[in-house]
């Protein structure tokens, strides 16, 4: 396709920072060079315009109405040029690409780091870079590929979001706390535990909080001894499989712990639906890269491979998630 013949890219991006400036001054100090290299590169466009693009003013310049017609046209075109720069890798030692992944804290050590080694081994030139997070990841503004997030549905329509698993939640406890309730369905058993708390309130998931469950198992809060309270839930699950007491445990983030007999959901049939899951999320230009498609193939395969609620157990005590 033959196209009409474009001014140097250079004048161009000169036009846009000067028309933002005001000034070419201002503009020089900004690209870091002289107002007379500046002035140079605004005249190589407007004779190719054939128009006068800026008016000359004693205390700095105004568009022309040629040059406010330009400038959104300019302007759209260095972004998309920018976005177009962003999808090509850049070499990185080795030869191998760099994914930039965002997740919370919590996901990334319960579930994303043990599976990483699988990654790898299918995907050895791709080198996976873990930014732990709870903050709102800019995907389309911020050096990251894809982002791991608890959420509902609903995204932008600018991104791509990829349900990992529907979470559900469970009482799990270590199974030193188990010597004298083994295989217990007895819901009113709970009044042994002390219950482990978040400090966090979700108030749009009420079974992530232990009032429901004591009013289902017909308890009392002077049933129980209620025990400390946690704000990340690494440290309320290291503190469980430590024997500090129950705690409410998401599906995702136990499934491991669960399935090598760290932890054990006693109440086999108490097991409830949250409204929030586990996402992958990226933008709808960069699940073009070849890098994220991989990486969003495989983690759907490992999250979807098997049934995230906890199963019945062969052996008493150790519920599986196989």
């Amino acid at each position: 396709m033959k196209r009409r013949p474009l001014p140097p890219l250079k004048a161009l991006s000169v036009f846009e920072v000067a028309a933002k400036c005001g000034s070419f001054v201002k503009a020089a100090e900004a690209l870091f060079v002289t107002p007379a290299a500046v002035s140079h590169q605004i005249k190589t466009l407007e004779e190719f315009c054939g128009h006068l693009l800026f008016e000359r003013l004693p205390n700095g310049l105004a568009l022309t109405r040629h040059g406010m017609a330009l400038l959104p046209g300019i302007t759209a075109g260095m972004d998309n040029f920018e976005s177009a720069l962003a999808l090509v890798n850049k070499p990185v030692a080795g030869g191998g690409e760099v994914l930039v992944v965002s997740a919370l804290p919590s996901f990334a050590q319960e579930w994303l780091i043990p599976r990483l080694v699988d990654f790898r081994t299918r995907y050895p030139d791709i080198d996976v870079l873990i930014q732990t997070e709870y903050r709102m990841a800019d995907l389309a503004n911020e050096e990251l590929d894809v982002a791991i997030r608890f959420a509902r549905a609903g995204f932008d329509p600018s991104l791509r979001a990829d349900l990992l698993a529907r979470e559900t939640v469970t009482p799990v406890c270590s199974p030193s706390l188990m010597n004298t309730m083994a295989g217990t369905t007895d819901r009113r058993e709970l009044r042994q535990f002390t219950l482990l708390n978040s400090s966090v309130r979700m108030v749009h998931e009420p079974w992530m909080s232990w009032d429901l469950w004591l009013e289902e198992a017909n308890l009392k809060s002077g049933d129980f001894i209620n025990g400390p309270r946690f704000s990340d839930p690494l440290l309320i699950l290291r503190a469980a499989m430590a024997g500090k007491g129950m705690v409410l445990g998401r599906s995702m983030l136990i499934h491991d712990h669960l399935a090598q007999g760290r932890l054990v959901a006693p109440f086999r049939d108490w097991i409830k639906p949250i409204l929030s899951s586990y996402f992958l999320v990226t933008t709808l230009e960069k699940e073009k890269l070849e890098k994220v498609r991989a990486f969003r193939e495989w983690i759907l395969e490992c999250a979807q491979a098997g049934d995230q609620v906890p199963a019945p157990a062969s052996e008493p005590l150790v519920v599986a998630l196989d």
